[in-house]
């Protein structure tokens, strides 16, 4: 058995955590996250330079899909009802709550509020990585597995530039019109209910919900939905990338990014909750 090398004065060290070299794992791992990260933003200019064609055929294809409306679908299709079931549930619960106090009319408030910041993103990024993100991973891990990622490279282009970072640039191109149609749609969907279901006067609402929206909350709330993008797209893509073992191997792939997406968007979103709003978060009178 070869001698393995350890530098001078950190043998003790290595002689602690034992030969085998598990204790490293974790880091090794986390480096190569890193590495994969790094490659992904550096090549952005070759990307918009030399795929633009192929970052329009992604960006059709994350929105529509097969112009199915869920199964086989695009995002939109898929957001769009996330964002009607959200703003009527808020509207249920908000009303239900409040209207025990008197103030069923304060629901336009929670409406305001509760969509904008923490509902409609975190289902927007629940919603891509379940719809979206699935199907990178297998398509990628396809691609892995029968070698034509490595055709690609032996063709003398850039794999993760092609394979990756197109896909990274066309879901923030599509994210914004969408997510911004699916925030619209929560608030039309809460003020029907309150106003149609529970009979709350139409010009009431109007104006407790006018008073407390602002443009600074929809414009974080498109931030957090980005930051979600970027890192379920990263997650799903790592994953097909460098999937493994035929068949088995995506599918493997594609629920261990399914699970790190879902985890990371929860975990984002707490953290950009705090950050955005958690030290100042005035309210805003208007009118």
């Amino acid at each position: 058995m070869a001698t393995v090398y350890r530098p001078r004065g950190t043998r003790w060290f290595y002689n602690l955590f034992g030969s085998s070299g598990k204790a490293w794992t974790g880091f090794d791992s986390l480096g190569h996250v890193v590495s994969f990260i790094a490659e992904v933003i550096r090549t952005v200019p070759h990307a918009i330079k030399h795929y633009r064609s192929q970052i329009m055929y992604i960006l059709t294809d994350i929105t529509w899909g097969r112009g199915a409306l869920v199964v086989g679908g695009g995002t939109a299709p898929v957001l769009a009802v996330l964002g009607i079931t959200v703003g009527a549930i808020v509207a249920v619960q908000g009303f239900a709550i409040l209207n025990m106090l008197g103030m069923g009319p304060l629901t336009a408030v929670a409406a305001s509020f509760a969509n904008t910041r923490e509902f409609a993103p975190l289902l927007a990024g629940v919603g891509f990585a379940a719809q979206a993100g699935c199907r990178m991973t297998a398509e990628i891990g396809a691609m892995r597995i029968n070698e034509e990622i490595d055709a690609l490279e032996s063709l003398g282009l850039r794999s993760v530039s092609f394979v990756v970072t197109t896909r990274v640039l066309a879901g923030l191109i599509a994210v914004i019109p969408v997510y911004l149609i699916t925030l619209i749609l929560s608030w039309l969907s809460c003020a029907w209910m309150v106003t149609s279901v529970y009979g709350m006067p139409t010009g009431t609402y109007q104006h407790y919900f006018s008073q407390f929206v602002s443009a600074s909350d929809i414009i974080f709330s498109v931030i957090k939905v980005a930051v979600f993008l970027v890192a379920v797209i990263i997650i799903h893509c790592y994953q097909g990338f460098f999937a493994s073992g035929g068949p088995e191997g995506v599918g493997t792939a594609s629920g261990r990014a399914i699970r790190a997406s879902l985890v990371a968007v929860v975990i984002l979103n707490l953290v950009m909750t705090v950050a955005l709003w958690g030290f100042s978060s005035p309210v805003y009178f208007k009118g």
